[in-house]
């Protein structure tokens, strides 16, 4: 069944269309009147008390300093299946709060988990480049394991921040909360929602590179006849060009409605829709020539009616000089194109005091349409190589490849929770157990993608207007769906006041199908079609000692499976390479991938309740990465397995009234344990070596000082610090030469923020990003070619208005 209608390509000459600019205009007719609304409302015959018409306090207020405002530290999380306070729960969690996000200017995801250490981006290829949320963490992917209140989302999307709450880091693996998954955890977002007050919030932002950003957050109290009825509605537009490049926007618009009936009562019902819009000009990355061990490739030069392409002289051409980081090597015409689209029904009934029934159903769509333009580059003699004469490098040329993407997701989804605490044979048991059903779909359509010698670009100079070959579709398309059924349960025991186990078990039984269909040719070729099913069994136990109320000491277990075809709904044949034996671990016949995580940690409260600050050791593990057939008999067997230890530590909260932090460090140590089997006679290249994008060191930090009472109060100053270690760009433990790029660099990148309320409704917000302007590198292709750049030193101004 289609949901919806493909979008012409060559009707998106440009990002910036009607629709966009109608948007924009909305948004700001809303954001303007927000304040007599608010006012309106407040002095309504039947207006409600001041404490019901206070603006909505997420911050946690510590029980011994009521009047004490805590804007970082959370006291939990928002899912039902963690029973236990933070400071009590066996894991190492992170919460960015919605304080902390606004304080940053953080607009997106991956800006917001800047705020926890051990993650890093990803730079994609076919078509996957720079067009979403691409995350490592702990030395696994984790772009399938971002998550909206609890519910998987999809799709390859840039997720904005304008409807967050908050985002929930939650490291170690997750199969017994979410189901697949890797060992290194998820990522969840959790939505504002309607709240029994009228208020409303909103923010006009100018930056570098000609941004505009406005946001509305506008919350009432109805009055329907019905106990608790409230609607909140927040709306966004934020259009701009990419600071520090050329040609290339990002422009996304998005509305988010909320309503909630019986706030305050036993039983409540919420409807909520989430619709983002966003039209960008891609980035396929800048070409690594010159610099980070990409210094010598060789130049070929095309001599005329030559039957080969010789190098001059026989030497390789060195000291080849970095490109203009603003270079843009793609088409003034490329475009990626997003819309998603989630209608999301949550019920809630308290039976009594401790006893809690919750069921949450989700339709979700994404869909996806793009042309992206990237530089190839190789380093052997062809059409890939870069063609000039050596001696004059403003000759030089590199081939550029065009993809096409045309991808729909979509989700459907019911989870239905019972919490309750009780008392059994004198031990409190906090139980959560449930029942979950998902489906999950994706359809991407194929592209003729083609790199003739008419689209090659300068490698100093490329022109953006040059002309292209058509991108067309090829006919072919691919097919995935995948169906999970899953029961949970979990339970932690208060054994004594100071002892409690913590136990979590997940079964959960799946099924993915997968169909290719080619593209037509005479004579036809038949499509493919594969199918998998399982019954996946994950768990997670944790002993909890408290040594004060204060502290905790904990020892926990976790476990995790990832099936064939669990990040992509992509199955392939068992048929194994005739040189090597090696089977694509996406056959359907084999075992899930086995993740594990041992952890050993403490938390503590400090300064009168108003600080967590965390320490953990942990080591991760997967293993079945792998598969080979044995050449005589064709058995299959599974291997391969990597290994990540690691110190993460951890603050949030407030040092003094005045003064909040928060901040992160973590020491990864990661090893490739069994790499790929080698042909008989061969160097085994991968067997010791580091995992990609696994840095041995990061750290993050955020300090917010208000100054107190006196001439300069509603004055406040932020400044943060990140630090990224080196990370490797290929598996490799140096038994070979790495080719291309041949790491990311270590680097420090500082941030600084002052803000000044100029009353109770109005406020001024300066923020300064990437202080001293530090040449970083944020993310490297897979081919080691090309890198995007981390984003260089950029000014916002904001306006923020509440009422």
């Amino acid at each position: 069944m289609s949901f919806i209608k493909s979008r012409k390509h060559a009707a998106v000459p440009t990002p910036f269309t009607a629709s966009s600019q109608i948007a924009g205009a909305a948004l700001l007719s809303l954001t303007l009147p927000m304040g007599a609304w608010a006012q309106a409302a407040s002095n309504a015959p039947n207006a409600t008390d001041p404490a019901d018409k206070a603006l909505p306090v997420v911050r946690t207020k510590a029980t011994a300093a009521a009047t004490l405002e805590n804007e970082f530290k959370a006291e939990s999380v928002s899912s039902p299946k963690f029973v236990k306070p933070l400071l009590d729960t066996p894991q190492t969690i992170t919460v960015i709060n919605r304080e902390l996000i606004q304080q940053q200017g953080t607009a997106s995801l991956s800006e917001a988990l800047r705020n926890t250490p051990g993650i890093t981006f990803t730079l994609g290829e076919n078509g996957n480049t720079n067009t979403g949320d691409s995350v490592f963490m702990r030395g696994f992917d984790a772009s399938a394991s971002i998550f909206i209140d609890g519910i998987r989302d999809l799709g390859g999307i840039t997720r904005d921040t304008f409807n967050t709450e908050a985002v929930e880091v939650v490291k170690g693996p997750s199969g017994a909360d979410n189901g697949r998954g890797s060992p290194n955890g998820f990522i969840n977002m959790v939505s504002k929602r309607a709240q029994l007050r009228d208020f409303a919030e909103g923010s006009a932002q100018v930056a570098s590179g000609s941004r505009v950003r406005l946001t509305a957050d506008l919350n009432k109290k109805l009055d329907l006849g019905l106990p608790g009825a409230a609607f909140r509605l927040n709306v966004f537009s934020d259009r701009g060009n990419v600071n520090g490049r050329d040609v290339l926007e990002r422009n996304r618009w998005g509305v988010a409605p909320t309503l909630t009936l019986g706030l305050g009562t036993a039983t409540r019902a919420t409807l909520s829709y989430l619709h983002v819009d966003s039209e960008a000009i891609p980035d396929g990355g800048i070409p690594g020539v010159g610099m980070m061990g990409f210094t010598n490739w060789e130049v070929y030069k095309t001599l005329a009616g030559a039957t080969a392409r010789p190098t001059v002289g026989g030497a390789a051409v060195t000291g080849m000089k970095p490109v203009d980081l603003s270079n843009y090597y793609g088409s003034k015409n490329d475009f990626d194109n997003t819309q998603a689209d989630m209608l999301t029904v949550l019920l809630e009934h308290d039976f009594a005091p401790g006893t809690s029934l919750r069921n949450i159903s989700r339709f979700g769509r994404t869909q996806q349409d793009m042309n992206l333009t990237g530089t190839v580059i190789s380093g052997t003699a062809g059409a890939s190589s870069i063609i000039g004469d050596p001696t004059k490098p403003e000759t030089w040329t590199v081939s550029r490849s065009r993809q096409g993407r045309d991808q729909r997701n979509q989700i459907l989804a019911n989870q239905t929770s019972l919490n309750s605490a009780f008392t059994l044979a004198g031990i409190k048991n906090n139980i959560s157990t449930g029942l979950e059903l998902t489906l999950e779909k994706q359809n991407t359509a194929g592209f003729t993608a083609g790199t003739p010698a008419s689209d090659r670009a300068n490698l100093y100079a490329p022109d953006a207007n040059a002309k292209f070959a058509p991108l067309n579709r090829n006919g072919s398309s691919t097919d995935g769906e995948t169906t999970t059924a899953a029961a949970f349960l979990f339970d932690t025991l208060d054994l004594s006041d100071q002892w409690q186990l913590s136990t979590g078990l997940r079964v959960e039984r799946f099924r993915t199908e997968y169909t290719s269909i080619p593209t037509p040719a005479t004579p036809p070729v038949a499509a493919t079609a594969f199918a998998s099913s399982d019954t996946l069994v994950s768990g997670k136990l944790g002993l909890l000692f408290k040594p004060t109320a204060d502290g905790s000491i904990y020892l926990s277990y976790a476990t995790s499976q990832k099936p064939p075809g669990s990040d992509n709904f992509s199955l392939s044949s068992a048929t194994p390479n005739a040189t090597t034996g090696a089977v694509n671990i996406n056959a359907p016949n084999l075992k899930p991938q086995e993740g594990t995580n041992v952890e050993l940690g403490a938390k503590w409260d400090l300064f009168d309740k108003q600080m967590l600050v965390t320490a953990a050791l942990f080591q991760s593990e997967n293993k079945n990465e792998l598969a080979r057939a044995d050449s005589a008999t064709g058995e299959v067997t599974q291997y391969g397995k990597k290994t990540v230890k690691g110190l993460e530590l951890a603050a949030a909260g407030a040092v003094t009234s005045n003064l909040q932090l928060q901040a992160g460090l973590v020491l990864l140590d990661s090893t490739v344990n069994e790499a790929v089997t080698v042909v008989p006679g061969s160097v085994d290249t991968q067997t010791g070596a580091e995992l990609l994008y696994t840095p041995k060191l990061s750290f993050t930090s955020w300090i917010n000082y208000k100054v107190p009472e006196g001439a300069l109060q509603g004055l406040s100053f932020g400044a943060g610090a990140r630090y990224t270690d080196s990370q490797t760009t290929q598996i490799n433990n140096g038994a070979a030469p790495v080719v291309g790029i041949d790491g990311i660099p270590s680097y420090w990148v500082f941030d600084a923020m002052a803000a000044y309320e100029i009353n109770k409704n109005v406020g001024l917000q300066i923020n300064v990003s990437n202080l001293a302007d530090k040449f970083y590198v944020a993310s490297v292709n897979s081919g080691r070619n090309r890198f995007t750049l981390g984003a260089p030193r950029s000014l916002s101004l904001s306006v923020n208005l509440k009422y």
